[in-house]
């Protein structure tokens, strides 16, 4: 068994690792770079898409599926293997993508033109997005062996980070190979707890906030409360840049929650300005059984995080410009979550300035991305071809994460019974840190670079 390490090699996006296994060649995850790094989306595979058998999706992100549409343009004819979950969101998410990438191309295009340039072709387009939902084929439930070609097979087990995503167990050749795919916190409300890590040779995990603690979840919730009470009594709106997929549903859930105790007031505005965040939000509802214990009792009422009476979901361009006008009083849940584009950029655009308004950034900030300037204390920031100054008050929760923080990857990888660990998508100093905290307690790991392989 051979893998090497495609993306998310000491950075947070992109995730991809090809492992050769008895003749079989398959992708864990096939993810688009954000941020800094977007322009590698670009780059040739370093492998014969044609050749790939299977690709084991662990979750519906999309800096772990966004590529699949491009690897199936490329040639790819095999089994895209999900839980179910993951299969019904990442339609949505990839035909959103692709919506993006053809938009994008065509402003690229009109720039072309000008330069007296050919045009540039969109990285993948909607048919790429809908021929790639074809080979969703395989669907798996949680513990449930997968027998694959040539004594390959594969187990899913939950990894709490969003709802569906798994923690893929690879066996082959009498070896075992486990690769976290993202790891959850413990104690989330929705998703459960991440299962325990099966005994293996190989651990491959993920080490995003490896570097850092993340702040109780019950804090995180008292400043969210705080910074909306604050806002909303200086006369101002509160912008939430959130990830359509699991932290918009979260951050309804924290919402709902702090309405029905009259913790915020109870004339709060809340208004979900995402048509992706809105389709994500459907496929959530119908799948509750799949929730912790609780979310299956919060949901099986008619009033529930997602339906409920000071909550409304904008269903047009024209409602979602029309809060750019409007007063205070307002909670906008907008996405993207880094701020990359989507309808969060022209609510910034308008609020970002206006001092009595608040920006609450719930989730991760890649390098490169316009949320990461903000929240690193730039004073101006260029949106839409225009200088806008920052003057909003910005708050950063990361208690809101969906990936478990350093103790908590400490503690998982430790009781992971490997042979052998690597960790893989966190950028530089976070890994290292990590790999620090785990040669303290007697784990030696390797950090690859893109590129490496490692061999069983």
């Amino acid at each position: 068994m051979k893998v090497t390490f495609v993306g998310a090699a000491q950075t947070v996006t992109g995730s991809c690792h090809l492992v050769e296994a008895n003749g079989l060649r398959l992708l864990f995850d096939c993810g688009m770079y954000q941020g800094h790094d977007a322009a590698r989306n670009r780059e040739p595979f370093p492998f014969d898409p044609q050749k790939i058998d299977y690709v084991i999706l662990t979750h519906a992100h999309l800096d772990h599926c966004g590529m699949i549409p491009r690897l199936v343009r490329e040639g790819f004819r095999g089994h895209v293997i999900s839980t179910r979950p993951t299969a019904d969101i990442a339609r949505h998410i990839l035909l959103d993508a692709a919506h993006l990438q053809e938009e994008e191309a065509e402003r690229e295009a009109r720039r072309a033109r000008r330069r007296g340039e050919p045009p540039p072709e969109p990285l993948f387009d909607v048919g790429d997005a809908l021929a790639a939902m074809d080979h969703f084929s395989l669907r798996i439930e949680y513990g449930k062996e997968l027998k694959l070609d040539h004594g390959v097979s594969l187990i899913l087990h939950d990894a709490g980070h969003i709802l569906g995503s798994g923690i893929a167990e690879l066996r082959a050749g009498g070896r075992v190979l486990v690769y976290t795919g993202d790891l959850g916190s413990w104690g989330r409300p929705i998703v459960r707890d991440p299962s325990p890590a099966p005994p293996c040779d190989l651990l491959v995990s993920e080490g995003t906030y490896g570097d850092r603690p993340h702040r109780s979840f019950a804090e995180s919730v008292a400043e969210f409360r705080d910074a909306i009470n604050t806002v909303l009594g200086r006369g101002g709106s509160v912008l939430v840049p959130s990830f359509a997929l699991e932290r918009t549903q979260e951050v309804l859930y924290v919402l709902y929650g702090l309405w029905k105790k009259a913790e915020i007031p109870r004339s709060a505005r809340i208004v979900l300005d995402s048509p992706l965040g809105s389709a994500v939000t459907r496929v959530f509802s119908k799948y509750a059984d799949w929730f912790d214990k609780e979310g299956r009792e919060l949901f099986s009422h008619p009033e529930n995080p997602f339906r409920f009476p000071a909550l409304s979901v904008t269903r047009s361009v024209e409602d979602s410009k029309r809060l750019n006008h409007v007063g205070g009083g307002y909670i906008i849940v907008a996405g993207s979550g880094m701020c990359t584009g989507g309808r969060i950029v022209h609510h910034l655009r308008h609020r970002l300035w206006r001092e009595e308004d608040g920006v609450v950034f719930v989730g991760y900030q890649a390098r490169g991305t316009l949320g990461r300037a903000i929240v690193e204390g730039a004073k101006t920031v260029r949106i839409m071809g225009e200088e806008v100054a920052v003057r909003a008050r910005i708050w950063t929760i990361n208690g809101f994460s969906a990936h478990a923080d350093r103790e908590e990857l400490l503690h998982w990888i430790s009781g992971a019974e490997a042979g052998q660990v690597v960790l893989v998508h966190g950028e530089e100093h976070a890994l290292t840190a990590l790999a620090a905290g785990l040669a303290s307690r007697g784990i030696e790991v390797t950090i690859p670079s893109p590129g490496d392989s490692l061999e069983l």
